[in-house]
């Protein structure tokens, strides 16, 4: 089940078109690269993986931060990197960054809080976090930053002192760092103070928690912040013209729509679910192991019909499948809604756990220090101001496609510090009105998610965690948002910016 819709919204959106060129990415080689792409003269590398931008919250802390590298040790693996405060005055913003395994779709949050108080013009901070052990066979991770610097991809896992540039001084361990300590983060803010918007992977305003249950399991309310399994799934997802599939590296739903299987409301196959069903099955032989499990759901409240169309489909798949699994079905009515669409909420869902395969075969993404040329530009209103979409070329990340894009405020007024572009469907991602389709192709890939849905409250999506870093009319706010890689060898996309309209043909490198 996807939680309720956040109380978010933006009144009086207006599309207007934009132009497009056809400018092609651009290889550039410098290191440290301000939020619009411009090398900043104060800004001096002081590492192989820097980059220069905006954190915390809408007009935070203006930084350069260099990661040095990720290592392992007894227990841990343990990331250090430089915070080198470019603002004019002192400033406090919570510096929690996230590591993802974009081949194995997984994300190591840290094991603590690291502190970010106090950041000094001009002052260079080296800081360390600690987070699970991450396994021998996983040589790079991308580093989530909370700011415009965002995804800072390519990041060696060495064993014993990580590799930045050649000759960078690594700072030992208990030097006085200000290390992540190995506890959960406290929900409570400090005496006097209030929660920082840059505390958590993503700069989220809550604590960054990854729900235990499956997809089907609803947990309990009284579940305490903070808790949650480390590292955690990345969750794909893709809307198609008759199912939805929901895929993370060990499980699998699949949301079949009743109108696709059923004559009218009832739970009486119609001659469409034949091919549906054969697709679904053929899916689930190939893919799946052990139990499946049947939900029914309807958009009104009745468990009956919900119970027999899962009934019914449980059938004709033990027909398709054979003994080789263990079958269980259950009708929820409406208990579990899934979208403000009622066709998608009408539906049947099969969910099953992975046959253990090996990691994926496309490889992380090199470090990119800067984005490359605009390719298109979509320009929208909202309420009496306007905003440029300036989009970039995409990339590859392993399992996925990296969107990137500038939001350039018109004017005449800021923007809103809590702007976003969400979708009421996806509660949580801030650009969850944005996704991609292949040239010609039906389905349509959403933000990856971050563990499984939560019941009543967001989910966490692999995105900047806000839209809004710089408000000022004028000045480019970077964004950017994982999206599941569609099968096979793809070079473009068609990209779904929401508010902004459609740009046709955005390469992927």
């Amino acid at each position: 089940m996807r939680a309720s819709p956040l109380a978010v919204s933006l009144v009086g959106l207006l599309l207007a078109a934009g132009c497009a060129d056809g400018s092609r990415a651009e290889q550039v080689a410098p290191p440290t690269v301000t939020v619009g792409g411009v090398p900043s003269p104060a800004a001096q590398s002081g590492g192989a993986f820097s980059k220069e931008g905006w954190f915390g919250g809408a007009d935070g802390l203006h930084a350069r931060l260099d990661i040095r590298g990720v290592q392992r040790q007894a227990g841990k693996a343990v990331l250090r990197y430089g915070v080198t405060s470019l603002d004019s005055s002192t400033k406090s913003v919570p510096f929690e960054i996230a590591l993802i395994d974009p081949v194995g779709r997984k994300l190591y949050k840290p094991t603590g809080t690291t502190s970010g108080s106090g950041f000094t013009p001009g002052a260079v901070r080296e800081m360390a976090a600690e987070y699970p052990p991450i396994p021998a066979d996983v040589q790079k991770v991308t580093a989530i930053t909370p700011g415009t610097a965002g995804e800072f991809t390519g990041i060696p896992v060495t064993d014993g002192a990580p590799s930045g540039s050649p000759g960078a001084s690594m700072p030992p361990s208990g030097s006085g760092i200000p290390v992540a300590p190995s506890r959960a983060p406290s929900a409570t803010p400090p005496v006097g103070g209030r929660p920082s918007v840059g505390a958590e992977p993503f700069g989220r305003v809550r604590p960054f928690t990854a729900p235990t249950q499956s997809p089907s399991t609803t947990p309990s309310p009284s579940t305490p912040v903070g808790t949650g399994l480390n590292p955690v799934d990345l969750y794909d997802i893709v809307e198609g013209e008759t199912k939805d599939v929901t895929s993370s590296p060990s499980e699998v739903t699949v949301s079949l729509r009743a109108d696709a299987l059923f004559d009218g409301a009832s739970a009486k196959l119609s001659s469409r679910a034949k091919a549906v069903l054969d697709e679904a099955a053929q899916q689930i032989k190939t893919k799946a192991t052990g139990a499946l499990t049947f939900e029914g759901h309807t958009g009104e409240n009745d468990t009956k019909l919900s119970k027999d169309r899962a009934d019914a489909v449980m059938q004709e798949m033990k027909t398709r499948l054979g003994n080789g699994f263990t079958y269980t079905a259950s009708g929820k009515g409406n208990a579990e809604p899934v979208a403000k669409d009622a066709a998608r909420n009408n539906r049947v869902e099969i969910s099953y756990r992975l046959k253990a395969s090996a990691r994926g075969t496309t490889p992380p993404a090199v470090f990119q220090p800067q984005d490359g040329k605009t390719v298109a530009t979509r320009t929208a209103t909202f309420g009496a101001d306007k905003r440029r979409l300036d989009v970039k070329p995409f990339y590859r990340d392993g399992a996925y496609i990296v969107a990137v894009f500038d939001i350039v405020n018109q004017g005449p007024g800021t923007t809103p510090p809590d702007a976003s572009y969400p979708d009421p469907n996806y509660p949580g991602a801030v650009f969850g009105s944005f996704s991609i389709q292949t040239p010609g192709g039906k389905d349509v890939y959403r933000a990856v998610r971050v563990g499984p849905a939560r019941v009543g409250g967001p989910s966490i999506y692999v995105d900047t965690g806000r839209a809004t870093f710089v408000t000022a009319v004028g000045k480019p706010d970077r964004g950017f948002v994982y999206l599941p890689a569609p099968p096979g060898n793809v070079t473009s996309v068609t990209f779904n910016a929401g508010p902004f309209g459609k740009v046709d043909k955005v390469p992927v490198s």
